[in-house]
């Protein structure tokens, strides 16, 4: 459930980062605020068991779910501002999935 709330994350992280500096009208923000509450509205009662988690793993993935929304904006930003950069991410990607299908 967590991660599916990575809209708000990421529209906020994207009004931060160097070149994109993206500012989003109110209307998008509250709609993405409401998507969020029904997403925990909607999970919260289809839960039929209590909560269980431990504090180092909510750590760890509000952590993943803040560095996901960096790096989303942070490679769209890179590819807006040199867009040469997207066919080396493209050989790199082809070069790595070879690599990987040869070793099965």
């Amino acid at each position: 459930m967590f991660k599916s709330t990575k809209v708000l994350p990421v529209m906020v992280m994207g009004a931060f980062i160097p070149g994109l500096r993206r500012k989003y009208p109110v209307h998008e923000y509250v709609s993405a605020i409401l998507l969020v509450v029904g997403l925990i509205l909607f999970t919260l009662a289809d839960a039929q068991t209590s909560l269980n988690s431990s504090v180092i793993g909510v750590v760890m993935i509000t952590g993943a779910l803040v560095m996901d929304s960096f790096l989303g904006n942070l490679q769209e930003a890179i590819f807006t501002l040199n867009p040469e950069t997207t066919q080396v991410i493209l050989c790199f990607d082809v070069c790595k999935t070879r690599l990987f299908m040869e070793t099965l």
